[in-house]
C-alpha cells in the first residue's frame, strides 16, 4: 500500500508585539513593530488637518466654531484704514480682549482665518508622536509550527506559547491529535537542543516541560 509522508516542524520564533491601549495586541514580523503601529494609526486614528479632538471640521465650519469664541460686538460706521472713508464695519472682539474692524460681509471668513492663525492644528508628525508615546513594542519569544506536506508548507495553529516556559508540549500534542484525525501517525521524532537555556523552572508543570529544545521535527505518515 502506498504511504505518504509529511514533516511537522515546531520551532522557536521571535515576533514584535504591538500593545495599543484598549486593543488586542498586534503580533507582527520581528523588527516591523514600529511600522505596524504607524500603519494602524494611519488607518484608524489619523486626523485630517481640519480635525479637532477627533471630530471632523472643514474650513467652512471654522467660523461657526470660532464664533463661540469671537463675537461681533458692534456694527456701524468706522474707518477700515487710517485716513480712509467711514464705511459700514463689524467690530469683532476676541476672547483675549483684542478687537478689530472688518467689512461685515467678510466677518465670518476673517474670524475663521484668525482662528487658524491663532490656533494652528498640530502637524501629522506631532499627532503621531503624541499617540505613539502610549504604545509599547516588545519582542515576543514564542513557538510556531509548520507542516511540510509534499510541495506544500502550511502553518499549523499552536497558539503563541511563551518560549521561556520550555517546549509547548500541550499545544503540540493537541496539534498532533488534530493531524491524527486526517490519518497522520508519528514515525520518528528528532530535536535540536543546542544553544537554548533550561526553561523547566519557569513552566507551570515542570514535568511536562522539555527544556532546551530549539526545534522539533515529527516525521508523519499515512496511507497514500
Amino acid at each position: 500500500m502506498p504511504v505518504r509522508h509529511a514533516m511537522l516542524v515546531i520551532t522557536r520564533a521571535v515576533f514584535d508585539m504591538v500593545e495599543i491601549p484598549g486593543q488586542d495586541p498586534l503580533v507582527v514580523t520581528k523588527d516591523s513593530g514600529d511600522e505596524a503601529a504607524r500603519r494602524w494609526w494611519d488607518e484608524r486614528v489619523r486626523r485630517s488637518p481640519w480635525t479637532s479632538s477627533g471630530a471632523t471640521a472643514r474650513p467652512g465650519n471654522e467660523s461657526s466654531r470660532t464664533g463661540r469664541r469671537a463675537r461681533i460686538v458692534a456694527v456701524g460706521k468706522e474707518r477700515l484704514h487710517e485716513g480712509g472713508p467711514r464705511v459700514d464695519v463689524a467690530r469683532i472682539r476676541f476672547p483675549d480682549g483684542t478687537e478689530t474692524v472688518v467689512d461685515p460681509q467678510n466677518a465670518h471668513d476673517y474670524v475663521a482665518e484668525e482662528f487658524r492663525a491663532r490656533k494652528p492644528q498640530p502637524t501629522v508628525a506631532a499627532q503621531f508622536a503624541e499617540w505613539r508615546e502610549n504604545v509599547q513594542v516588545a519582542e515576543l519569544h514564542t513557538w510556531v509550527g509548520w507542516l511540510f506536506n509534499g510541495a506544500e508548507q502550511v502553518p499549523v495553529d499552536i497558539g503563541l506559547p511563551a518560549s521561556q516556559f520550555g517546549y509547548p508540549i500541550r499545544e503540540v500534542l493537541a496539534c498532533l491529535d488534530r493531524l491524527s484525525v486526517d490519518g497522520w501517525q508519528i514515525v520518528h521524532v528528532s530535536e535540536d537542543r543546542a544553544g537554548y537555556l533550561d526553561g523547566r523552572g519557569a513552566y507551570p508543570d515542570p514535568e511536562m516541560a522539555e527544556p532546551g529544545i530549539g526545534t522539533a521535527r515529527y516525521l508523519l505518515s499515512r496511507p497514500g
